[in-house]
């Protein structure tokens, strides 16, 4: 599961990987420099209300996949207007759909502490490996937006856009994988007469 795990996360932080160069994708919309900067801030702000509002739902509700997936397709909207067009206000819109998909890994490394709850020895070490390897996301996607494909980008785009799609195709494997397991406890607690619930993984 670690390792399946790992690799989920560092998909889906090459589908982050435009963060990294946003001031250059806001400077691909015309403006000087300035200007160019302070539109940089405002689908952080709009990402940081989503974050928070949709992860409170998430933990409301107790379920991680549909929300993680849905920020992600969100932002699949939004990479695949940005290929599409260079118009402004489009290309910019689409800004605030990528933005918000920080819900996304944010919801992805709150889905870590429920998927390998005990030993808390083991949790730690599954938490540290984990953000350890996500990390090799982060040198690949540095690769993935050369000058040379601006200011279009629509390579950056499609990479961004297949790797999220990567990141929920394997987010749905391992939501099977756990319903699996949670059949099992049920099975478990039904063949020893067990009346209270016990634990379940959150999916």
């Amino acid at each position: 599961k670690v390792w399946w795990f790992s690799l989920i996360c560092a998909t889906q932080v090459v589908a982050l990987s435009f963060t990294v160069y946003f001031p250059t994708l806001t400077a691909t919309l015309g403006y000087n420099p300035t200007v160019t900067l302070l539109l940089v801030a405002p689908p952080f702000v709009f990402a940081a209300i989503v974050a928070f509002a949709w992860t409170r739902h998430s933990d409301g509700t107790q379920e991680r996949f549909y929300h993680m997936s849905a920020s992600n397709i969100v932002a699949i909207i939004g990479f695949i207007i940005s290929m599409s067009t260079m118009n402004t206000a489009a290309r910019y819109l689409s800004l605030f759909l990528m933005a918000q998909a920080y819900a996304g890994i944010m919801l992805l490394l709150a889905w870590i502490s429920t998927s390998f709850p005990r030993p808390p020895s083991k949790r730690a070490v599954c938490f540290s490996l984990i953000n350890s390897l996500q990390q090799l996301g982060s040198i690949g996607g540095s690769y993935a937006w050369p000058s040379v494909w601006g200011p279009t980008y629509r390579h950056s785009y499609a990479i961004c856009l297949a790797a999220s799609c990567i990141t929920i195709i394997m987010s749905w494997i391992f939501r099977q994988h756990l319903k699996t397991l949670n059949m099992e406890l049920d099975k478990e607690e039904q063949d020893k007469e067990i009346r209270e619930k016990g634990f379940r993984y959150i999916l």
